[in-house]
């Protein structure tokens, strides 16, 4: 079975270099029951969902691509905790949005079971 914290980490780095790479990473990384809850934003099941969210966030904030900045990690057992920066970018790289986070990941091997990221939502998403 795969490193939890590998597999973690090696999603977040498929995020580059565009916007599609993220929803194509995420596409294969989802089950049609992974829950990704964005507390106090959203809650989604499934890839669709996932999808459609991510669609209406680039329709509010024009993002072309993403990158994460992963402060610290750690894994026990299939979960995986990340403190991090997600920064969001526009076409011509300009920064659009900078989400300093806490995240929860449960693996099944490459797959995501549940990602819950926690931040403040006060300052914007």
């Amino acid at each position: 079975m795969s490193d939890p914290l590998t597999e973690v980490l090696s999603f977040f780095n498929e995020w580059k270099p565009t916007l599609a790479d993220m929803l194509a990473s995420m596409e294969r990384r989802f089950t049609d029951t992974t829950v990704w809850e964005n507390h106090g934003v959203s809650r989604t099941v499934g890839f669709a969902e996932a999808k459609a969210f991510m669609d209406g966030f680039a329709q509010i904030r024009p993002i072309e691509s993403g990158e994460v900045i992963v402060h610290h990690a750690a894994a026990v057992g299939n979960v995986v905790l990340t403190e991090r920066t997600d920064n969001f970018h526009d076409k011509d790289g300009n920064l659009l949005v900078s989400i300093v986070l806490m995240g929860r990941f449960e693996m099944d091997g490459p797959r995501i079971v549940s990602w819950r990221d926690y931040f403040d939502t006060a300052k914007g998403f």
